[in-house]
């Protein structure tokens, strides 16, 4: 905590610099003394004031990249002073992120302008207020996001949009101070919205709930080689199925963690849980049409078709796949596709045992602590938790050395994700285990669902609401669906009726 407080001092004061050269000459021409404007927090304090700005502005300096929101408020207050607000001297401040205003203070027409500030009402600074909240909040307390992908599939769908708690498994703390806004790796598609150079150290405040066996979790994806910064590294979403100590097993497409198998029929994710079935029809094909429109089945591939017999591969619960043996009276047969003991998956983790996807393990999870003894047949397992650790390997004739020692304390947790859509995920299976460091948050509320067309998204006339989905806690225990149309309800119903008194 205290390295991430000393860098968050060295930011302020280099932002205080910043601030003091780019507007002393303006500040002077105000009447305002060179030791008013050089006197930290001072400086802002009167500003404020002079543009009748609450003072509680000031807790903006305070708090992790918002200190950037008020200087750049108070450089506009300035140019609004002088009047440098045409559309051009606007447009020069934002292209060059702010840095006109140096242009404006050392400006040898400086003198020239009349200096006027008139007291209004400024709906512009209620926008900017609300901006400024609305960064804290998707900083420092929820983000939005929306599920791109089908890996959750049955827990959660492809147009969800989901709120994600970034306090619930501790507050991690913005490691890029200089960024754009409300925007997480890019812009645009390809430029990086973020300045890598300057970091913050890591830092997390203490969990409000410790990451349990079957949480959904957003995290930071370990393997993202465009973004080296942990906090703009690619977000997932997936279910822990592995916590620090435990050791996980597949067998048969069966997960088993420390010897013990998951039920089939237990909880209600694994009611959800997704695999690979192939289904062999006579005569008649399946209709397709009834089973993405009535069983919301979508991942469906049709195989081939010979001699009046049709095959089909289709992602299904095991619950989905009893309900189309029994609609179907022509099926010959519907069966799991699982890969044999004996394929090898290049692209599986760690590539070196033969595993695959349904066959996997066993293997260990590290925990804060552990000491490994590293040799040829684990340090591929190893390899990359001690990259992440910030460790160089060599190899000295048939074991590996690290600092001298063959032996190994790990300094983090790690965790193993799966998608509950087990045939259709990338997850801990193909790239490794997740540091406790990339662990973003936990989702809580789906505020959005829309059914669209997966090959054409931008299609909005065949959007359609999940209206059983929309304002649902993530688990799907509680709707706030009537509580949302009760407060749309009061709120149209005071702007209707409620009459402003005149002024």
């Amino acid at each position: 905590m205290y390295q991430y407080l000393f860098f968050s001092g060295i930011f302020l004061f280099l932002e205080h610099i910043i601030h003091v050269l780019g507007t002393w000459r303006l500040l002077k021409k105000m009447g305002i003394s060179y030791l008013k404007q050089i006197i930290p927090i001072y400086n802002i304090v009167f500003l404020l004031k002079i543009f009748h700005r609450s003072i509680w502005w000031i807790f903006l300096l305070f708090i992790p990249l918002t200190s950037i929101f008020l200087i750049i408020t108070l450089w506009i207050d300035l140019l609004r002073l002088f009047e440098k607000t045409s559309k051009k001297n606007i447009f020069l401040f934002f292209i060059s992120l702010g840095g006109y205003i140096y242009y404006i203070n050392y400006s040898k027409k400086l003198e020239k302008h009349k200096i006027i500030y008139k007291e209004k009402k400024n709906t512009g600074s209620n926008i900017l207020f609300a901006m400024i909240l609305s960064f804290i909040t998707h900083t420092y307390i929820v983000q939005p996001f929306a599920i791109p992908t089908s890996s959750m599939e049955g827990s959660l769908l492809v147009g969800d949009f989901i709120l994600v708690s970034k306090i619930h498994y501790g507050l991690r703390m913005p490691i890029t101070p200089i960024s754009i806004p409300l925007t997480h790796n890019t812009i645009i598609g390809k430029w990086k919205s973020y300045v890598s150079f300057f970091q913050w150290p890591y830092f997390r405040f203490p969990p409000i709930q410790s990451i349990m066996r079957n949480d959904i979790v957003v995290f930071n994806f370990p393997k993202d080689l465009n973004h080296q910064v942990i906090d703009r590294k690619e977000n997932y979403i997936k279910r822990c199925v592995g916590l620090p100590g435990d050791i996980i097993f597949i067998k048969d497409g069966i997960l088993f963690v420390n010897k013990k198998q998951e039920q089939e029929n237990g909880s209600p994710y694994q009611r959800k849980k997704q695999q690979v079935y192939l289904i062999k029809t006579k005569n008649i094909p399946l209709n397709l049409e009834f089973l993405k429109e009535n069983m919301d089945i979508e991942d469906i591939d049709i195989i081939g078709e010979k001699n009046d017999e049709y095959f089909y591969q289709i992602m299904l619960t095991e619950k989905k796949a009893i309900q189309i043996s029994n609609l179907f009276e022509n099926i010959i047969y519907i069966k799991k596709y699982l890969l044999p003991r004996n394929f090898s998956e290049d692209s599986i983790f760690p590539n070196h045992f033969g595993w695959n996807r349904d066959f996997f393990g066993p293997l260990y999870i590290p925990k804060k602590g552990d000491i490994i003894k590293l040799n040829s047949k684990n340090i591929h397992i190893y390899y990359d938790i001690l990259v992440y650790e910030g460790n160089k390997i060599r190899k000295e004739r048939s074991y590996f050395v690290i600092n001298n020692k063959n032996h190994y304390k790990i300094q983090k947790n790690y965790y193993f994700m799966m998608g509950d859509n087990r045939h259709n995920s990338s997850d801990s299976r193909y790239w490794g285990l997740v540091p406790e460091d990339h662990i973003v948050g936990k989702p809580i509320f789906i505020w959005m669902s829309i059914d669209w067309d997966r090959k054409n998204p931008l299609n909005f006339l065949n959007w359609k609401f999940r209206w059983d989905r929309i304002m649902t806690t993530v688990n799907g225990k509680k709707s706030y669906l009537s509580f949302f149309f009760t407060f749309l309800f009061i709120y149209f119903s005071y702007f209707l009726f409620y009459k402003k008194n005149p002024e």
